[in-house]
């Protein structure tokens, strides 16, 4: 076959954007409902139970506030709302009632009585069961099925008695208070019992099914009893989420207890509550609730390395954990040093500010996980004092370095003055003498000479009897230098910030130049450096930025018969034993000569990490910049002890050891294959069913055998017990087992009244059944098992319409999980809501979006693989969550610009420094300039040259928040356009085929009158403009688009109406009235009008092709399934509620046909109308034709004559727009424009404009 081959194409590295969807990391586990907790969880956990048992999304609830409310009390309402921020789709409208104002409370407040309000979810007050009068009061505010919490005293008694008429829920002790959930009984209602089988016994499913198509006002309670591997919460939580299903409950008893009657005590005080889900475990009735994740992310570790968590953010250096530690065994030939200090070299700052790709340090992606650091001073093992060189990771804890670069630190210097010799002594020694062969008596230029190179250069050729000029920036620098080599004079120093330099070189060589250019410079300067190289001199490059930007070198240099050499101090350790130890014995004599002296140097602790990278980006440092980890000890010989530093927790594998990934060839799998590679792992099985499928799966695990990881294929069935025992014994072959991670997964998705016990097999295969066999296979064949993780879903912990079948498999798993951790073997199961790039979710997109589904959005690849580290470095939870909330957390506000800049900056206060200052005058160097671009670009849209942030200050700065501030604000007086504003009502048949409605109107039909013709939206239906004309003086024909026909265009849906149109302006004179959509058609046929003589008046709602063109741009038309989803979702809104459309949205989505997603459409409200589907599938199938039409339309006329009215509402439905639309260009007369108070949808409803109509109808009629 063809193919296209592309050359010369180069990459540059970029940073990776920060990630806006920051993911909610929670824990999943059994709650007693009488039990003690922390004010926060009790109301996060209190919060779930309602949101459980009320099965709505909208949560209004108001806090009452008075006399007998203890002030110690915090308020509940800020910590209710910031529970609901962490629930998908949830749409929360709190108060507060109190007398008194209350501040940084972030909710409303407002001083009104409890009376006041009405239809609240829940209410909240302090000792309402001591107080009646206010119990009663709360009571009556509530909806039907409404809460409330009660705030009693800490030595509240709860075995009092309560109102027979509310029952409790929760009793939770907190620190200083008692805190209950009360419910408004419910009517008793029948109730029909069904067991729900662990195992492969399925029997139950028709039966459920049966009682649930019955539609019998009765509840269903699905109980399991003393089998606590029973999946009945997943299938639970996800029945309720289907709109048939919701009078479904659920009793599951995990403890040997007696067996299940509804009449027994035991059970029927629980049953009469009428909650939910009710859990007996441990001892006590309770539920499975979701609190979040204790901050785990810290740790202790022997082993800490420094790296920034988001390249080119300096605020985003961390401590982060590694995996050596003192008693490991290493290879004879490397050492394990306890590092006492490190330096920070340049490197370190240009590529942690991103300006350096971390591939250019190195190309072995598992050392670019950790590039920080060059040199370190420290003991070995045995106590030594050691100083020495490793290509990457000396800023660290521990290191594991090379024997070759290794020297004793001398006895007369501490760990600080051994912590700056070896990288700068290292590069000089290897630039001068081992590239440039530096002799006796030349000369030589260096450049920024209070650098620690720069230092360490200017000692060694001063050392060697060479005439030395060097270049700073300061005068405090020139100064310095003075004073630390007083050989050097002012005419040997130059000023590094221009290109004088040139000047002071050639006086000092008499024109001739230097022998010999140690540089450091980029762009002009470097330039003018060649320009100071005498004949054959030698130029040193020591400089990274302009070679890696790949810039053209001036032929000049080869003109004076010169040499350009790159010296690359990185080279030097993966070059041969012979060049290390040719370096090694240069500088040992160095060290012995005294040409080798410790460099001046700042010092930074270890909590002083960012400080130090902002001080060294500053180049205001003079020598070295340190940072300590370790008090040095008195002893010149001591072993040294093990410490331990806080840092941010990350996994790590063992190299021995196997590690197995089930489902490990798919999207997920592979990332995570790549994964446990970088962190180490070197023998790894693939399970799979099939096996490689596709060149990509080959493709990686070619890259991972040149990591030299072993990666084996098995297609063993691990759903039978015989392919999972295969599957371990073959894994064992390449040694003891470590961690195994099931991500397989089969969908057999369908509402619960289309599923089969099939169905309900094949998902449990892969899931339940499998880790069924793996945990008992397991605890006997692989003691060193350290990991047992399966991948669960949000579906099993939250629901998810249509994924009972999933939900239960998932929910089978946790429970095995739970029971493995309570025998002490390791087990996890994490729930993820849905993930993005790869996996099943991301295979079905059809484009790299974001969508939401369910009120979350995919979580990012990458962003699932950071939380990996959290949930395998926690020992608490068994069960752990991973859900991305749609628009609840984001980017950052603008209000926080100046702040971020002055961050970058490293200034403490910006009212400390003048606000008309620029940034360079401020301190801002070019690296700080790359860093606050990209702050800006990244985290606020705000986009600058390169000049204009060097003339920027924080005046100018304050004024670009406002502007955006201002754009906000501008924002909200523009209305929120989706297809609910275009597509406003759905008539029933009977209303809709006629062609055109004659409208009962105001006039007699034999009475003389204007007669005004009626051109509806989208929907085609004239009724929607009922309202508008009724009052009017004069007969009211509303045109209507037809739905049988065959109309794929505007033009042709004009030419259908056009009989209807000429039947009633047979004295060619018209007057129209259009809306929306119906502007054009309405055009088109004022063309054609116009065309045979007739002449009129066009009244225009809110109607014109360029604002409908635009409205339709804001629809997402570009992506076909977004948009089709978004229109069947409103269309079925008429039909079904909110909550039970986002149940079914997701599945709308991954239907790949309009057709598809019609027909699924259909079948969900076929329960719920009226309409026979053929019209409803007729109704939906004209809208959509509608809409492509739309998309290629273009107005087949030029300039009309006809008077045209534009009537616009106040909130724009787009931006952008002429006053009049664009109107003008296809009319001869001027628009005539009013404006009235309103939105596109709402302006139809306006009086106000009703009685413009009427007044214009008025004129025409006073005009005959």
């Amino acid at each position: 076959a063809d193919g296209i081959q592309i050359t010369g194409i180069k990459a540059s590295a970029i940073p990776r954007r920060k990630l806006l969807g920051i993911p909610v990391l929670e824990s999943y586990k059994f709650v007693p409902n009488f039990t003690v907790l922390d004010i926060h969880q009790s109301v996060r956990v209190n919060i779930q139970v309602i949101l459980e048992n009320a099965l709505t999304h909208k949560v209004k609830a108001c806090e009452l506030i008075d006399e007998c409310t203890d002030k110690a009390m915090i308020p509940l309402a800020p910590i209710i709302k910031s529970a609901l921020e962490d629930q998908p789709l949830i749409q929360p409208l709190l108060k507060i009632l109190s007398q008194t104002p209350l501040e940084d409370v972030q909710v409303e407040v407002e001083d009104k009585k409890l009376t006041s309000e009405a239809d609240n979810l829940l209410v909240i007050g302090s000792n309402l069961l001591e107080r009646h009068d206010v119990l009663k009061e709360a009571c009556a505010v509530l909806v039907g099925n409404g809460f409330i919490i009660t705030r009693e005293s800490h030595q509240y008694d709860t075995s009092r008695s309560i109102d027979p008429n509310l029952c409790v829920f929760t009793i939770h002790r907190t620190e200083n208070e008692t805190m209950l959930l009360l419910r408004k009984q419910s009517k008793v209602k029948k109730s029909k019992y069904i067991k729900v089988k662990s195992g492969k016994e399925l029997s139950w499913i028709p039966e459920v099914q049966n009682s649930i198509a019955k539609e019998k006002q009765e509840d269903i309670v699905l109980y399991g009893e003393n089998k606590p591997k029973n999946g009945i919460l997943g299938l639970v939580n996800c029945l309720r989420m289907e709109p048939q299903s919701r009078n479904v409950r659920c009793v599951f008893t995990m403890d040997e207890v007696e067996e299940f009657h509804p009449q027994t005590s035991f059970y029927a005080n629980q049953l009469k509550k009428h909650m939910a889900v009710n859990v007996y475990k441990d001892g006590q009735w309770g539920t499975y609730r979701h609190l979040l994740l204790q901050n785990t992310d810290v740790v202790e570790s022997e082993h800490c390395f420094a790296n920034v968590t988001l390249r080119g953010d300096l605020s985003s250096l961390k401590w982060i954990e590694g995996p050596l530690r003192n008693d490991m065994k290493v290879q004879p030939e490397r050492n394990l040093i306890h590092v006492y200090y490190c330096a920070l070299n340049f490197r370190d700052v240009m590529s942690a500010l991103g300006k350096i790709a971390v591939n250019v340090i190195t190309q072995n992606r598992i050392e670019q996980e950790c590039v920080q650091g060059l040199e370190f001073a420290g003991r070995d093992t045995k106590g030594n004092r050691v100083m020495g060189m490793v290509p990457t990771g000396a800023l660290s804890s521990l290191l594991l370095e090379d024997s070759y670069l290794r020297f004793r630190i001398p006895e007369s210097w501490t760990f600080e003055e051994a912590a700056t010799v070896p990288v700068v002594y290292g590069t000089v020694f290897y630039a001068l003498l081992m590239r440039g062969q530096m002799t006796r008596g030349e000369s030589i230029l260096i450049h920024s000479g209070t650098g620690g190179i720069g230092l360490a250069a200017i000692r060694l050729c001063l050392h060697y009897g060479c005439k030395v000029f060097t270049t700073v920036g300061t005068k405090e620098k020139r100064d310095f230098l003075k004073k630390t080599f007083p050989q050097l004079k002012d005419d040997c120093i130059g000023n590094s910030h221009d290109e004088s330099f040139e000047q002071l070189v050639l006086q000092g060589t008499n024109g001739r130049g230097v022998d010999m250019v140690l540089n450091s410079l980029a762009e002009e300067k470097l330039v003018a450096s060649i320009r100071c190289l005498a004949r054959g001199g030698r130029f040193l490059e020591i400089g990274k930025f302009d070679i890696m930007q790949n810039r053209h070198l001036s032929t000049l240099l080869f003109q004076k018969e010169g040499s350009f050499q790159g010296v690359m101090l990185d080279q030097i350790f993966a070059g041969p034993p012979h060049v290390k130890r040719k370096l090694v014995k240069l500088m040992l004599d160095g060290l012995k000569s005294g040409a080798i002296k410790p460099l001046n140097h700042t010092v930074f602790k270890y909590n002083e990490l960012e400080q130090a990278f902002r001080y060294m980006a500053t180049g205001k440092h003079k020598g070295k910049v340190l940072i300590q980890l370790r008090t040095p000890e008195k002893e010149s010989v001591i072993v040294p002890t093990v410490m331990k530093f806080p840092c941010i927790s990350r996994y790590f594998c063992n190299a021995e050891k196997v590690y197995i990934i089930i489902g490990g060839l798919g999207g997920f799998g592979l990332e995570l294959t790549d994964w446990l590679i970088l962190r180490g792992a070197k023998k790894v099985v693939l399970s799979s069913r099939r096996g490689i499928t596709n060149g990509y799966q080959d493709y990686r695990l070619s890259i991972w055998k040149s990591y030299d990881a072993v990666v084996k294929i098995s297609t063993a069935p691990i759903t039978t017990r015989n392919g999972c025992r295969q599957l371990i014994e073959e894994s064992q072959k390449l040694g003891p087992i470590d961690a195994i991670f099931n991500l397989a997964v089969v969908l057999a998705d369908a509402v619960f009244e289309n599923q089969t016990q099939e169905n309900f097999i094949t998902s449990f295969g892969p899931k339940a059944y499998s880790t069924e066999y793996l945990d008992e296979l397991t605890r006997q064949m692989c003691p060193d098992l350290s990991q047992f993780v399966v991948f669960s879903s949000v579906s099993c912990g939250r629901g998810n319409a249509g994924q009972t079948n999933y939900g239960m498999s998932n929910s089978i798993m946790e429970r095995i999980c739970e029971d493995r951790k309570q025998a002490g073997f390791p087990a996890l199961a994490i729930q993820w809501g849905a993930v993005g790039e790869v996996g099943l979710v991301a295979e079905k997109l059809e484009d790299d979006i974001e969508i939401e589904i369910s009120g979350t959005l995919q979580q990012k690849i990458s962003s699932c693989l950071q939380v990996m580290d959290v949930f395998l470095r926690q020992n608490d939870s068994p069960i752990v969550s991973s859900i991305v909330v749609a628009e609840k957390r984001g980017i950052k506000s603008a209000d926080n610009v100046v702040d971020a800049v002055i961050n970058v900056l490293g200034l403490n206060d910006s009212k400390s420094v003048s606000v008309h200052s620029t940034l360079p005058e401020l301190g801002m160097d070019s690296m700080t300039a790359v860093e606050i671009k990209q702050v800006l670009e990244r985290d606020y849209e705000v986009f600058l040259s390169t000049k204009d942030i060097r003339t920027m200050t924080l005046s100018k700065l304050r004024e670009i928040q406002n502007e955006k501030l201002g754009d906000d604000n501008h924002s909200k007086d523009v209305a929120h356009f989706g297809i609910e504003m275009v597509i406003r009502d759905i008539r029933d048949e009977a209303q809709t085929s006629t062609p055109y409605v004659e409208m009962k109107s105001k006039v007699p039909p034999d009475v003389d009158a204007p007669t005004i013709l009626l051109f509806p939206g989208i929907e085609g239906f004239v009724n929607t403009l009922q309202s508008l004309t009724e009052n009017l003086n004069a007969h009211r024909i509303g045109i209507q688009l037809n739905l049988d026909g065959g109309e794929k265009t505007i033009l042709e849906m004009a030419q259908s109406v056009l009989p209807t149109v000429l039947k009633y302006t047979a004295n060619k004179k018209f007057l129209i009235v259009c809306y929306s959509y119906g502007s054009l058609i309405a055009l088109e046929v004022i063309s054609i009008l116009e065309a045979r003589g007739y002449t009129g008046t066009l009244i225009t709602i809110d109607g014109a092709p360029m604002l409908m063109k635009q409205i339709l741009l804001n629809l997402k038309v570009e992506s076909r399934r977004i948009f089709e989803t978004e229109l069947l979702c409103h269309l079925l809104s008429f039909y079904v509620s909110l909550e039970e459309i986002h149940t079914h949205k997701e599945k709308i989505f991954m239907c790949t046909t309009w057709e598809d997603r019609l027909t699924l459409g259909t079948e969900i409200i076929k329960p719920r109308t009226i309409h026979e589907a053929n019209y409803q599938k007729l109704v939906a199938n004209n809208i959509y034709k509608r809409t492509q039409a739309l998309m290629i339309y273009t107005p087949s006329y030029s300039k009309l004559k006809t008077k045209v009215k534009l009537i616009k509402p106040t909130q724009s439905s787009v931006t952008g727009l002429p006053e009049d639309y664009g109107l003008s260009q296809y009319f001869e007369k001027p628009i005539q424009v009013q404006n009235f108070e309103g939105n596109h949808s709402t302006i139809i409803e306006n009086e106000a404009v009703a009685a413009f109509i009427s007044t214009c109808v008025q004129e025409i009629g006073d005009s005959k």
